[in-house]
């Protein structure tokens, strides 16, 4: 049975509201990304697990090093494929209301940018990462 003291059981009641406000975060940004969200997301779990399972031995260096690198590498291109998504809702709206409401064409331009922004953010550490486990068992 687990026992809070009171010092741990109100530490917890002050951090509780910033992991509720990051979890909201979270939450309506993949809302705003669109369809292409969930795939970004999957893809930076798997890579960041990979790299975590090359660290600790959990399988094979070169395994987790060839398979964290395809996702360092497939991530920006769903970004891109968000991207490409989201401009082409924009101009579907363009097309059905003309461009005299700029708050009609912000869903699609939004989707556009947090999708290529979710990419390049898992892109960029899984790369590094995947070099430096590549640098500390000489794979490369």
């Amino acid at each position: 049975m687990l026992i809070m003291s009171r010092e741990n059981y109100l530490n917890f009641f002050y951090i509780f509201p910033v992991f509720t406000a990051l979890t909201d975060q979270l939450y309506h940004t993949a809302i705003a990304g669109g369809i292409v969200m969930l795939p970004i997301l999957l893809v930076g779990a798997f890579g960041f697990y990979y790299i975590y399972c090359g660290f600790f031995g959990v399988m094979p260096v070169h395994k987790a090093l060839h398979m964290s690198g395809i996702m360092a590498k497939v991530a920006p291109l769903l970004g891109l494929l968000g991207t490409v998504t989201g401009m082409v809702q924009t101009f579907k709206v363009i097309t059905i209301y003309g461009n005299q409401n700029p708050v009609l064409m912000a869903d699609g331009i939004s989707e556009a940018l947090i999708t290529t922004q979710s990419g390049l953010v898992i892109a960029f550490p899984l790369l590094l990462l995947n070099h430096r486990l590549a640098e500390k068992y000489g794979k490369r």
